[in-house]
């Protein structure tokens, strides 16, 4: 790998000396519906300071504590900053020392005069003596990754990616030897090892600026640097080494799968476990598969069809698949002829509908063979002690899909029995819903447009509906396409009432990209540099679609010009 060395960046001086004016620690204790140590109380007299942290503290360990994450500062002129910012009455009076779940609270250092790799002594003034009576030694290991419970603490939605945009978020600490410390006694910086790395310089990094090579090379390599943030620049640079690989490919790559068992699930769902003919190398175990996510199989018939992965990871997963009572050839060949020890293709994996990570609570609604697409999601919220509930409707009790799973998911799901006369209703649903929720919808269309008519109604905002189309309506009225690329002469091509845009380009032998093909993802997405569209999916916002298109779902009125192949 080839070494770059980021730019210079001006040292930062040592701050001057201050002082520790509380301490605090707390139990877990119940937090809106989570558990959550952010409720800290001030703690008189010594405290002992061991590698885990400060005695009787407890952390919630799938976001806060271990060693990277042993003891938490906060800069005690922020909360002023904080209730400038916000200066309702309710909101300010939230603003105190403590708010932030902070262990060591003083003044005087922040983000932008702390960095990563300080030795920190907390001690009796003048000295520099530490171990047991003398105080602790402390080394900055992280800046602080605030997650969705500071929403909840200060009331305010998206709180927490506003400290992360200012840089307001406080620092971490592991133990480098312990001791005992108390109120009063002096922080000071005794060792500098990275002058150009503070706090506020690595969130830079993190949140904004994520195309810097050479920065990214600089800091995976950083082994001060807890495991936390450093994984953070080496997944972006083995994200930027298989776009490389990638560009180097032609633009599908399909990877060879066996049938590894083939079940029937329920009357109408087929379980289909798949395994890879090559899997990864042991030296490289495979990757985890986002939730949310889905594989593009193509059949041995030809036929590609996209379909949510229910659990799994890049050499073996699991499918579910519906037979579809109109099906083009898809799922019924499935079901009818595709055995174990067949061979499948699979395209890339892509996240679909992914989790915000900034919700308080997440609903869930899933309809028929749409439970699919959120079995993974939730068993992630559950493994990350996050709070939500699942709606699931199905036609009858023997419709209901991974029974073993959504069994881990208990007590948080309600399944509704169409022919028991049960009915989910949307209305009581996100009228009654916890502050700051989010809804992820997966089912028929008109289950889709009811959750986002029902969310419109009940005022909530578009950011927090969420949802997923399992199967795409390419049809309508023919039009014609002048597709230009920067490999050939530009060529004008029919779109027939039962052809996608999509199916037509590549027809005509132009490279165009695709995963999901039923307009969640994007990956099929062109540039319109004429005509008028008539938008479908969900992978594009409202200002994309002035100069994009979905070419797997979207169709054009009369006639429209596109680029492809950049």
């Amino acid at each position: 790998m080839t070494r770059i060395e980021p730019s210079p960046s001006p040292i930062i001086a040592i701050p001057p000396p201050t002082l520790l004016q509380e301490i605090r620690t707390s139990k877990l204790r119940p937090f809106g519906p989570v558990l959550s140590g952010i409720d800290k109380q001030t703690r008189p007299g010594q405290l002992y300071v061991s590698t885990i942290g400060l005695e009787d503290d407890e952390h919630d360990l799938t976001f806060h504590g271990g060693i990277d994450k042993a003891i938490h500062q906060y800069c005690l002129d922020h909360y002023s900053f904080w209730a400038d910012r916000f200066p309702s009455p309710e909101v300010r009076a939230r603003f105190v020392p403590g708010g932030f779940g902070e262990n060591l609270v003083a003044d005087g250092w922040d983000e932008r005069t702390v960095c990563i790799g300080d030795w920190v002594r907390i001690g009796t003034p003048g000295s520099l003596r530490t171990g047991g009576s003398n105080g602790c030694l402390l080394e900055v290991s992280l800046p602080r990754q605030p997650c969705f419970k500071l929403n909840q603490r200060f009331g305010i939605k998206n709180f927490a990616p506003l400290t992360h945009q200012e840089a307001k978020t406080g620092w971490y600490y592991r133990v480098v030897e312990e001791g005992w410390i108390q109120e009063g006694m002096e922080i000071r910086v005794v060792r500098r090892r990275h002058p150009r790395w503070s706090i506020e310089r690595l969130h830079h990094y993190v949140h904004r600026d994520k195309t810097d090579l050479a920065v990214t090379q600089h800091l995976m390599a950083m082994e001060v640097l807890g495991d936390e943030c450093r994984d953070v620049f080496i997944d972006r640079w083995r994200t930027h080494q298989e776009k490389e690989a990638a560009a180097k490919r032609p633009p599908e790559t399909w990877r060879k799968f066996r049938v590894a068992s083939h079940s029937a699930e329920t009357p109408r769902i087929v379980r289909l476990e798949l395994k890879a003919v090559r899997p990864s190398a042991p030296s490289s175990p495979p990757r985890a598969i986002l939730p949310g996510s889905h594989a593009l199989l193509k059949l041995p018939t030809g036929l590609r069809r996209a379909y949510s992965i229910v659990q799994g990871h890049m050499d073996r997963f699991t499918l579910g698949v519906a037979l579809d009572e109109s099906s083009r050839g898809g799922s019924s060949y499935i079901h009818q002829s595709l055995k174990p020890g067949d061979m499948v293709s699979v395209a890339d994996i892509t996240q679909g509908l992914p989790i915000d990570k900034m919700a308080s609570h997440h609903i869930f609604i899933a309809g028929g063979i749409g439970i699919t697409a959120l079995l993974a999601m939730i068993k992630r919220l559950k493994d990350t002690n996050q709070d939500y509930h699942l709606h699931y409707a199905v036609r009858t009790a023997t419709d209901v899909a991974f029974k073993p799973l959504l069994a881990e998911l208990e007590p948080h799901i309600t399944i509704y029995d169409k022919s028991q006369g049960q009915r989910l209703d949307m209305t009581e649903i996100l009228q009654h819903r916890i502050w700051n929720s989010h809804v992820y919808v997966c089912g028929p269309q008109r289950m889709i447009d009811a959750v986002v008519q029902t969310a419109t109604a009940v005022d909530m905002a578009p950011s927090e509906v969420h949802y997923e189309l399992f199967q795409g309506d390419t049809t309508g009225d023919p039009f014609t396409v002048e597709v230009i690329s920067p490999d050939r002469k530009a060529e004008e091509l029919q779109v027939g009432a039962e052809k996608s845009l999509l199916e037509v380009v590549r027809d005509a032998g132009f490279e165009i990209g695709s995963s999901c093909e039923v307009g969640n993802c994007g990956a099929c997405r062109v540039r319109v540099r004429c005509g008028r569209v008539q938008h479908r999916g969900t992978a594009l916002t409202e200002s994309e679609q002035r100069s994009e298109m979905l070419a797997c779902v979207s169709r054009g009125i009369g006639h429209i010009v596109v680029e492809v192949g950049e």
